[in-house]
């Protein structure tokens, strides 16, 4: 199992019954099918997911877009519903309605397969953002200039002048990609993934689906952490494997593995050499077999699917509730109906009790394989 990106800090089964997330607004356009006149939008592609970033060096301004943008042939009218998040607003993660349950456990015991998953606050439920605007694409140059000229968000509509524009390119038949090229606002990077597949619940594959096929899919990303803003290009970094060797949990709905001799800084587990028992800490990391532990839920509507990440360092003794590492993310499928990977969202701001900005991680990142 490789994961360029390391951090630490986690998981699943779901409780209830969640309805697809597809908003009437879309309920037009999202639909319209391969047969539709698909020459105006970008290399013939309706259906996007996409995550959107807008960083600032310093702690607080941050915030991050995770959506869907479908493009209407007909009018030249896009449509972007989406979740947004700003560490402004301290957004603490929350539980994600689905537990990791994989099988019997003693009582009193750290099972670490009986752990609540947690995700960005939100994303639960329907988005809370939704942009309406207009679209220029042009094949030759291979960009698409978007200008939203309606934002609402948590049902405040305001007129507005946004300008973006992005860089086309087709990353193999049936599947386009777009990244952030430019923009006229606050926006400074950004990953988008589509095809003319559905929206709805009904393209999004099942964890059975991804678990099957060992497979890696491909990391990049726009992060910031520590007052720095760091952009990994496609394939640079690394990636992230699912397959065979995830256990799934007992009702189907996520997927766990434990990753061994990963590489958790000791420094956020034991703190500096001056610290009590440092020494101690830093021979259990190594005697423990230095864990890592990933969970990943698909028992969203939509496209939606969360993981979480952390060190068992962080916590040998329970379910971890501190800093995880929480990304929502929307399921990338192909034409032909295939499940590709991910866009998504870091959300983790510094849930240890005095809070740190600066510390926290929030990134807009895509896994494709």
């Amino acid at each position: 199992m490789s994961y360029a990106p390391v951090m630490k800090t986690g998981v699943f089964r779901r409780i209830g019954v969640f309805v697809t997330v597809f908003l009437s607004a879309l309920a037009s356009t999202v639909l319209l099918g391969a047969s539709a006149a698909h020459a105006a939008t970008p290399l013939g592609k309706q259906n996007w997911v996409v995550s959107v970033a807008g960083f600032t060096d310093a702690s607080g301004s941050n915030y991050l877009r995770l959506g869907y943008l479908v493009f209407d042939p007909s009018s030249n009218a896009v449509q972007h519903n989406f979740w947004t998040w700003s560490q402004r607003d301290y957004p603490v993660p929350v539980n994600s309605g689905d537990v990791y349950y994989c099988g019997e456990f003693q009582p009193g015991t750290n099972p670490r397969n009986n752990c609540a998953i947690k995700t960005a606050p939100g994303f639960t439920g329907d988005p809370n953002g939704h942009f309406t605007g207009t679209y220029v694409y042009n094949s030759t140059s291979g960009q698409v200039t978007i200008t939203w000229t309606s934002s609402t968000i948590n049902g405040s509509t305001t007129a507005v002048n946004l300008g973006e524009t992005w860089a086309v390119s087709e990353l193999r038949p049936g599947l386009g990609r777009m990244q952030l090229a430019s923009d006229t606002y606050s926006i400074t990077g950004g990953y988008a993934y589509g095809s003319n597949a559905s929206l709805a619940q009904t393209s999004k594959a099942s964890m059975s689906t991804v678990r099957a096929t060992q497979r890696s899919y491909v990391y990049e990303a726009h992060s910031w952490n520590n007052k720095k803003i760091t952009t990994v290009a496609r394939g640079s970094a690394g990636s992230f494997t699912v397959g065979p060797a995830w256990n799934a949990c007992t009702d189907g709905s996520c997927l766990g593995y434990v990753q061994k001799n990963a590489g958790c800084d000791a420094a956020s587990c034991c703190g500096t050499t001056a610290t009590p028992g440092y020494a101690a800490c830093v021979q259990k990391l190594a005697d423990s077999g230095d864990r890592r532990f990933y969970y990943l839920t698909g028992d969203f509507g939509g496209r939606r699917n969360s993981y979480e990440f952390w060190c068992e360092c962080l916590s040998y003794d329970g379910c971890y509730l501190l800093n995880s590492h929480v990304r929502p993310m929307l399921q990338v499928i192909d034409d032909s109906g295939t499940f590709e990977g991910w866009v998504g969202a870091e959300v983790s701001p510094d849930r240890s009790g005095t809070r740190t900005m600066d510390g926290e991680y929030y990134g807009a990142f895509a896994m494709v394989a």
